[in-house]
């Protein structure tokens, strides 16, 4: 009677007052602005619907057979097997990331330690970057063709961005300076200067030096998303872009050699920018995982925690750099033999401007009555496997309007080429070439 009583009390009071009770919220309208906005990479990074034995061409991940797999194992074992440690590793710790770690890192960038920051690997940075440098609407330069992630991970600044065309002879800096020189003013270029993803393009020593002008000239910061340096087929890249300069910044990660699961990486910052940046990080997530850290200190052999594994034999590499020469040997020859078999079966051939290095393989097809999108369906539906479009790596549309023509793939395929043994390798490219000479790809 009592609960009655005040549910008509408050019936009444309500009416009285001559204002309706407001709607329940629906659940689209409980997300915030930033939770309810469109998906910017444009379907990039959307796993398809592939049949179990099918074999897709789509990773970015390094080859299972390739992971330092007993290293790890080691480094682990001589973590657990000391207390002390062990109880370390499980407790807080700095924002920044472990002391060791970071002087291995400081002496591999030729950089202070106090200028690195450990991070949950490369986009996590990009993310702490973006957070201390960006308000809506600044402007940012993005190379086009360009990682699409990017555009998702950009988008909660909502800036507007200015690209800088990449040509198979390198970049248009010229019409990039005409822009700066008439006054425009952006905050950052992101740039992956060696192994270019998509397209395997190396930055060239007179391009660095000219952008980095351009940057302290017109008051920009160059963040330099090298994935893949350690991944040159010819052996060690070029240096990076020079931390001598308070305008240039580094994001690694040690997820292409090392393996993404450890979701480990860094910044290398001017110094301008670690304050910002670390307080913007302890406000988040604090810090790394320390045990991750603790592991990766002893795989590195990096400061006190430098207990060197015995490993399983004579081909057991030691140290980041040993595990990365034998994953970019491999890679080399899985890139020729994916690319080999694509020449050899596809109708006029391919082309690939950039055996480079890296994790992935930029072909051009020759044949330009191949439709690539029609291609990808009958690889999907009928061959079991699958190629990342063209179209989705550029930022201005063959209209030169912004987001890609959905109709303009450039002739171009992202094929990968390190997350699978040769003999799967084998038989995926050896389905895509199926696919790409099907009736119905070629019109």
């Amino acid at each position: 009677m009592n609960t009655a009583t005040t549910s008509d009390t408050a019936t009444t009071t309500t009416t009285a007052a001559g204002a309706d009770p407001a709607p329940a919220l629906s659940p689209s309208a409980l997300l915030s602005d930033l939770g309810s906005r469109e998906d910017r990479a444009r379907g990039f990074g959307k796993a398809s619907s592939l049949p179990a034995d099918s074999i897709p061409l789509l990773g970015g991940a390094p080859s299972e057979d390739l992971l330092p797999l007993a290293q790890i194992r080691h480094a682990a074992e001589d973590l657990t097997a000391d207390p002390s440690a062990l109880a370390a590793a499980l407790q807080y710790s700095q924002s920044p990331g472990l002391a060791g770690l970071r002087d291995w890192i400081g002496r591999r960038e030729g950089a202070e330690p106090a200028r690195i920051v450990v991070t949950n690997g490369a986009f996590h940075g990009l993310s702490l970057l973006f957070d201390a440098l960006l308000d809506e609407g600044d402007a940012v330069i993005v190379e086009d063709p360009t990682y699409p992630l990017i555009f998702r991970d950009l988008q909660h600044k909502r800036p507007r961005l200015v690209p800088l065309r990449l040509t198979e002879s390198g970049f248009d800096i010229d019409a990039l300076e005409a822009r700066l020189v008439a006054g425009e003013r952006p905050k950052l270029l992101y740039t992956v200067p060696d192994h270019h993803n998509p397209t395997g393009y190396v930055t060239t020593p007179a391009e660095r030096a000219r952008l980095v002008e351009l940057a302290e000239r017109f008051g920009f910061v160059i963040v330099s998303d090298n994935a893949y340096h350690s991944l040159g087929f010819d052996g060690p890249s070029l240096p990076d872009y020079p931390l001598g300069s308070d305008r240039v910044v580094h994001v690694r990660t040690f997820s292409k050699v090392l393996g993404p699961g450890l979701r480990l990486g860094w910044l290398a910052l001017p110094t301008w920018l670690v304050g910002p940046v670390t307080r913007l990080r302890a406000n988040q997530d604090q810090h790394s995982s320390v045990l991750v850290q603790a592991i990766v200190e002893r795989v590195l052999g990096a400061g006190s925690a430098a207990h060197p594994a015995p490993g399983d034999g004579p081909l057991a590499p030691r140290g980041f750099d040993a595990i990365a020469a034998r994953a970019r040997t491999a890679y080399a020859e899985r890139f020729d033999l994916v690319t080999s078999i694509l020449e050899e079966q596809v109708p006029g051939g391919i082309e690939v401007v950039h055996r480079t290095g890296g994790i992935f393989a930029w072909v051009r097809v020759r044949d330009e009555r191949i439709d690539l999108a029609a291609a990808q369906r009958v690889a999907r539906e009928r061959t079991g496997t699958d190629a990342v479009l063209g179209r989705y790596f550029f930022w201005e549309g063959a209209d030169g309007g912004s987001g890609a023509n959905p109709a303009d793939d450039r002739g171009a395929l992202r094929v990968g080429i390190s997350h699978l043994p040769p003999e799967r390798l084998r038989e995926g490219a050896e389905r895509l070439a199926a696919a790409l000479s099907d009736t119905e790809a070629r019109g």
